[in-house]
C-alpha cells in the first residue's frame, strides 16, 4: 500500500458561483475541456484535476456541473466522492442548485468536507457574514454541519491556503481506504489513443488493479485485460481505491463501453434488475412517493428507469413518513453491491426526490408489508449480515445460495463453496451421511455392481439443483466420505463392494467360462442354461444375487469382459488376441475383406458383422465399402 493517501473531492454548487475558477486557482488545471463549456462559461461534463495538499495527501478533484439541466452529470460525478466542498457565492447566497447538490451529496454518503464562500472580494464583511449564516443554516443536519466555512476569492487569490488546510484536515480525519477486496471502477469517460487503444477513466471505488489484470466489463460480462494504468494522469504499475484512474484495455471496442459501465474484479458487484434499499426522502421535496411510481435511478454514472415498490409504508413524503424500505424493479440492468448509494429523481418533471442505500443487490420479488421480509432487511441494514446469511443459507437447503446472494459472507465457516453455489455445512454433512446409507443399502442389494447410479441417488436425496451441481457436490463430499465416485456411480470403493468368499469364487468360475467362449458368444440365456457355475448358484442362498445379467455387468465393469453391443459380450483376452491378429494382417495388407476377417476370427456373419461394427466404432478399423482398412486405434502412437 502506498504512503500517499488518495481521496476524491467533489466540487458542488449553483451555476456561476465559481467552482471551475476556484479549482483552476487551487490546482492550475482548467477543468472545462469541451469547446461548448469554454464558450458558454459553464461546466456541462465532469471535469477532473489533481490537488496535492502536501504531507502525503492527494485529492482527485471532480468539478460537477452546477446548472439544473446538468444535474444528471452532477450525480454521476458524486458517486465515489469521499469529501466535498459546497460552494456558495457571497454575492448571491444559497440558490436552488445549492440545495439540490447538498442533498445529493448527503444522500450518496459523502462523509466530510468544507463550505466555501466564493467571490468574497465582491462583497463587504457584513454581506459575507449574512451569506455565511445562510449557508450554515442550510447544512444543518447534513455531513457539512459544524464543518469549516472558508471565504475565498479565486480572482484575488485570497483564502486559498486556508481552504487547502481545511481540506487537508478533513481528508486526514477520514478512515484509510482499503485496497484489498474486489476491484470496482465505474466508467465516466471512454476514448481511444494511438498506441494505447481503448482507454476508460473513472474513480476507483474499491480494491486495486495492476497491469495484466483481467476484469469483467459489466453489464455484459465481457472479459478485458489491463494494458496500462495511469493514476491522476501519471503512468503507474497499479492503481487503488480513492484514485482517479485511466486504464488502457485489451479485448474491447470503444463502442462497446459507455458511461455507467463498470470494470469489476471477481465478485465485485452484481448485475441486477432488482434492488432492495432504504429510501430517504430529501428534505426539500414536499411531494409524495407512491407505490409503483416510475422514477429515474442514478447510480455510479448510470441512469435507468424503475418502478418503486414500497415494502413497509403506504407512501413516502408529504406529511407522512420520509424513510422506508423499498424494492426497485429496474427497466435496465445496474451493477450494484450492498451498501452502494443511489439517487432517485422524479420521472416528470425530473427533479431529485430521494436517496437510497442498497441493502440487497439481487433480491427475490417481495410482497408488500411482509413481516419476514422487513425483519431480513432490518438485519441487512443494521444487524449482523452473517446472521441473515446463515439463515438464508439454511433456508436454501439443497438448492444452495448463489455467490451473488452471499452478502459478502462467502467465507463464513458454516458455508461450503461448491462451484459457484454455497451450501450449509450441516446440510452437507447430513447429505454425506444419507449418501453413505444409500450406498451401503445398494451394495447389499446389488453386490456385483460398482455402485448406486448418481442420478438415482440425487432423486432419493431430493436434491433440487441440476445434475452438474449434484456431480460437483458428490465429488466434494467424497473427499472425506466412506464412499467414492466412480464415473456415473457412487460406491463403497472404486471397484465396488467387497465380495464374499463364495461370491468371489463364483465370479472367478464365470470368468473362466467366458474366457472359454473366445469370440463365439452363445448369448446370455444360453450361457445361463448350460453353465455349471449358474446351476450351482441357483440353490445357494449366499449367491442369490449371482444372476447372469449381474455377472456379465460385473465382469465388464472390472475389465474382464467387453460389451460388443447390448446382446454380445466377449472376454477381454479374446478381444486382445483378435486385435493382435488384425495388426499382423495389416502389417502385410492394405485392406481386409469379410472372408479374411472370418478366417481370423472364426465367426459367421451373425457375430462377425456386429464385431466388425464395434471395431469400426472403436477406431480399430475403418470401413471402406466392402473392405476394412487399418484404424488409428489399432496402432496407437508410442
Amino acid at each position: 500500500m502506498s504512503d500517499i493517501r488518495h481521496f476524491i473531492l467533489g466540487a458542488a454548487g449553483h451555476v456561476d458561483h465559481g467552482k471551475t475558477a476556484l479549482i483552476t486557482a487551487l490546482t492550475g488545471t482548467h477543468t472545462d475541456r469541451l469547446k461548448e463549456e469554454q464558450e458558454r462559461g459553464i461546466s456541462i461534463e465532469l471535469g477532473f484535476a489533481e490537488l496535492d495538499l502536501g504531507g502525503g495527501v492527494v485529492l482527485g478533484v471532480v468539478d460537477m456541473p452546477g446548472h439544473e439541466k446538468f444535474v444528471k452529470q452532477m450525480v454521476s460525478g458524486a458517486g465515489g466522492v469521499d469529501l466535498a466542498f459546497l460552494l456558495v457565492a457571497a454575492d448571491e447566497g444559497v440558490m436552488p442548485q445549492t440545495v439540490e447538490h447538498l442533498e445529493i451529496l448527503d444522500s450518496l454518503g459523502v462523509r466530510s468536507g468544507v463550505v466555501v464562500m466564493s467571490k468574497a472580494d465582491l462583497v463587504d464583511e457584513e454581506i459575507l457574514a449574512v451569506a455565511s449564516e445562510e449557508a450554515m443554516e442550510l447544512v444543518e443536519g447534513t455531513f457539512l454541519e459544524d464543518k469549516p466555512i472558508v471565504a475565498v476569492s479565486a480572482h484575488a487569490g485570497t483564502g486559498l491556503d486556508e481552504l487547502k488546510t481545511a481540506l487537508r484536515e478533513a481528508a486526514l480525519a477520514l478512515p484509510v481506504r482499503r485496497e484489498e477486496g474486489a476491484f470496482r471502477l465505474p466508467v465516466d469517460r471512454v476514448f481511444t489513443l494511438p498506441g494505447a487503444g481503448v482507454v476508460v477513466t473513472g474513480t476507483c471505488w474499491g480494491g486495486a488493479v495492476k497491469v495484466g489484470d483481467k476484469l469483467s466489463l459489466e453489464p455484459g460480462g465481457q472479459i478485458v485485460r489491463v494494458r496500462e494504468v495511469q493514476v491522476h494522469g501519471a503512468k503507474a504499475e497499479r492503481g487503488a481505491s480513492g484514485q482517479r484512474l485511466a486504464l488502457a484495455l485489451h479485448g474491447v471496442k470503444k463502442d462497446e463501453i459507455a458511461r455507467g459501465f463498470q470494470l469489476v474484479g471477481s465478485d465485485g458487484a452484481v448485475v441486477s434488475r432488482r434492488l432492495d434499499l432504504r429510501v430517504n426522502v430529501m428534505p426539500h421535496y414536499q411531494g409524495v412517493i407512491k407505490n409503483r411510481q416510475r422514477l429515474h435511478v442514478h447510480h455510479a454514472g448510470r441512469e435507468v428507469l424503475a418502478r418503486i415498490v414500497l415494502l413497509d409504508e403506504a407512501e413516502l413524503g408529504g406529511d407522512g413518513p420520509r424513510t422506508g424500505l423499498a424494492q426497485l424493479h429496474l427497466e435496465d440492468e445496474l451493477v450494484a453491491a450492498r451498501a452502494d448509494r443511489l439517487v432517485l429523481r422524479f420521472y416528470s418533471p425530473v427533479t431529485s426526490i430521494a436517496g437510497g442505500v442498497v441493502l440487497d443487490p439481487a433480491p427475490q420479488r417481495h410482497k408488500r408489508f411482509d413481516a419476514q421480509v422487513a425483519a431480513n432487511l432490518a438485519i441487512m441494514e443494521s444487524g449482523d449480515p452473517a446472521e441473515l446469511f446463515r439463515q438464508n443459507l439454511k433456508q436454501a437447503g439443497t438448492a444452495g445460495l448463489a455467490l451473488s446472494e452471499a452478502l459478502g459472507q462467502q467465507d463464513d465457516p458454516q458455508a461450503v463453496l461448491v462451484g459457484k453455489r454455497l451450501y450449509h455445512r450441516e446440510l452437507m454433512e447430513g447429505l454425506s451421511a444419507r449418501i453413505s446409507t444409500q450406498v451401503a443399502a445398494y451394495a447389499e442389494r446389488f453386490p456385483l455392481r460398482l455402485g448406486l447410479p448418481k442420478e438415482e441417488c440425487r432423486r432419493k436425496c431430493k436434491f433440487k439443483a441440476g445434475a452438474n451441481e449434484w456431480s460437483a457436490i458428490c465429488l466434494r463430499l467424497a473427499e472425506t466420505a466412506d464412499w467414492v465416485v466412480a464415473g456415473d456411480r457412487i460406491g463403497p470403493t472404486p471397484s465396488g463392494p467387497a465380495l464374499s468368499a463364495a461370491m468371489t469364487a463364483a465370479v472367478t468360475r464365470a470368468a473362466d467360462e467366458l474366457r472359454a467362449f473366445g469370440l463365439d458368444w452363445p448369448g446370455l440365456e444360453a450361457w445361463a442354461e448350460d453353465s455349471a457355475v449358474f446351476r450351482a448358484a441357483a440353490g445357494d442362498s449366499a449367491l442369490r444375487e449371482f444372476k447372469p445379467a449381474e455377472v456379465i455387468r460385473h465382469l465388464a465393469d472390472h475389465g474382464q469382459a467387453v460389451a460388443i453391443n447390448n446382446e454380445y459380450y466377449v472376454g477381454a483376452e479374446a478381444l486382445d488376441q483378435l486385435l493382435a491378429k488384425l495388426r499382423d494382417h495389416f502389417a502385410g495388407a492394405q485392406e481386409m475383406a469379410f472372408a479374411e476377417f472370418r478366417a481370423l476370427s472364426g465367426l459367421t456373419r451373425k457375430l462377425g458383422i456386429p464385431l466388425l461394427e464395434y471395431l469400426d466404432q472403436s477406431g480399430y478399423t475403418v470401413r471402406d465399402g466392402d473392405v476394412r482398412r487399418v484404424g488409428a486405434a489399432l496402432n496407437p502412437p508410442d
